[in-house]
């Protein structure tokens, strides 16, 4: 006759829980792509599912405050991926199982913290006069715009060389230049440098290679300069009024011609300045200097880097002067008082509205396209300016006109000497022998 073996007396006591949050065996699970060092289970003192993992000697958990345990296993990945960005995991820990994915939500947020943390090192690099405020504006708007909408969705442990190349792509969808699309690419690798040292990615995936064409903006001819000057003057007084059912945009004074219009232009030729330069130039950035040479030294606000004085024409001087007398008639004229538009404190406004009225020049013309399609714009006649020395300089050494147009050699053999190089030797070529 067979006997049933009969239960210890003491068996229930030896079965009890010896704490409410000790770890009820027969729920821990290990989640699937996380190290096994990991876990989540359930305890008696929790309706909630929990999660451990043990590293560096000891175990850290945590409540995952879900009673499902599909939830449990996406929160404890979560939780994971947060500890490795922490530095809290060890190596081995690390390195046993490949980086895990966050959901969706945690990997939006913890893209926009990474982000944040970007632009708050492009801060300080501000404040230590590093890089310009604009430089930190330009970087933020393309981090926290097409970057972070394209990463989003995107789990920050798998990003490669294939996602680097799809954001390209995603990038040349939107138009974007090829130097556009790099300068993209800058704060992009600063942000993947910074998820390799929170240890959200492992290593830093290959960036394509772009290769973008010089573009110029497009010097003019001295045939189509002569005709900017003139259209400029025959235009004086006239009412732009062909918005063609388009809301101005422009502000009502500024829809006639202003007299300084040509002013501007001829000065922008004599003094090899940018653009940005006009919104920005005293009177007492500029000194009239008078000997075996006539000329302007401006020593105009640092832009670009660039800070040192340049040497205008000689026209410069008298134009200077006409500009001078005619500020002073309007009540004008102070070291303080802006050289254009003074009367316009918003000086970003000036630069909008010198913009547009070129344009309407060009487009009155019929010249805002150049000959190879390149649109031009008021930053054409800086350009022009370079391209009218390196032609009717004398034989003007490169070094010396890059260092008075405040930029460098490089730039003026890239976007200048190298497309002139015939009409600069014209002399040469229509030479006979004697």
């Amino acid at each position: 006759m067979d006997f049933l073996p009969a239960a210890a007396a003491n068996e229930a006591s030896f079965l009890a829980y010896r704490s409410r949050t000790a770890p009820i065996k027969a729920t821990m699970q290990r989640v699937e792509g996380l190290p096994k060092q990991l876990c989540v289970f359930q305890i008696k003192g929790s309706r909630y599912w929990q999660v451990r993992i043990f590293s560096n000697g000891r175990y850290i958990a945590q409540s995952l405050k879900s009673t499902s345990v599909t939830d449990a296993f996406e929160l404890a990945k979560d939780f994971y991926a947060r500890l490795v960005a922490e530095g809290r995991v060890s190596e081995a820990a690390s390195r046993q199982e490949a980086m895990p994915k966050l959901s969706k939500l945690a990997n939006q947020m913890r893209l926009h913290d990474l982000i944040q943390l970007v632009l708050g090192a492009e801060q300080q690099k501000v404040a230590r006069d590093e890089i310009k405020l604009t430089s930190y504006h330009i970087a933020r708007v393309r981090l926290e715009g097409f970057i972070f909408d394209f990463f989003k969705t995107k789990p920050l442990a798998q990003i490669n060389t294939e996602t680097i190349e799809s954001f390209v792509n995603f990038l040349t969808a939107k138009k974007l230049t090829t130097t556009t699309i790099q300068g993209y690419l800058v704060p992009l690798r600063r942000l993947l440098q910074l998820c390799i040292r929170q240890r959200a990615l492992s290593q830093m995936p290959l960036f394509p290679n772009l290769k973008a064409q010089p573009a110029s903006r497009g010097a003019f001819t001295l045939t189509e300069y002569k005709k900017i000057l003139r259209c400029s003057k025959e235009l004086r007084g006239q009412t732009f009024d062909e918005w063609n059912g388009k809301r101005p945009w422009i502000t009502t004074k500024y829809h006639i011609m202003p007299i300084e219009m040509n002013w501007l232009i001829r000065f922008m030729v004599y003094t090899f300045i940018r653009p940005g330069d006009i919104r920005q130039l005293k009177n007492q950035h500029i000194e009239i200097v008078r000997g075996e040479f006539h000329y302007l030294r401006i020593t105009s606000p640092e832009i670009k880097r660039h800070n040192a004085p340049c040497v205008s024409l000689a026209p410069a001087v008298s134009l200077f002067e006409r500009l001078l007398a005619y500020n002073a008639s309007k009540g004008f004229g102070k070291p303080s008082d802006y050289v254009f538009f003074p009367a316009e404190s918003n000086r970003a406004l000036v630069l909008d509205v010198c913009g547009w009225l070129f344009n309407w020049i060009l487009n009155t013309l019929q010249i805002k396209q150049g000959p190879h399609g390149i649109s031009r714009s008021l930053y054409s006649l800086r350009h022009t300016s370079i391209t009218f020395r390196l032609i009717y300089g004398g034989g003007i050494d490169l070094l010396t006109l890059a260092k008075n147009a405040r930029t460098s050699v490089e730039m003026i053999e890239k976007f200048y000497a190298s497309t002139l190089s015939a009409e600069m030797n014209v002399a040469l070529l229509h030479s006979r022998r004697r």
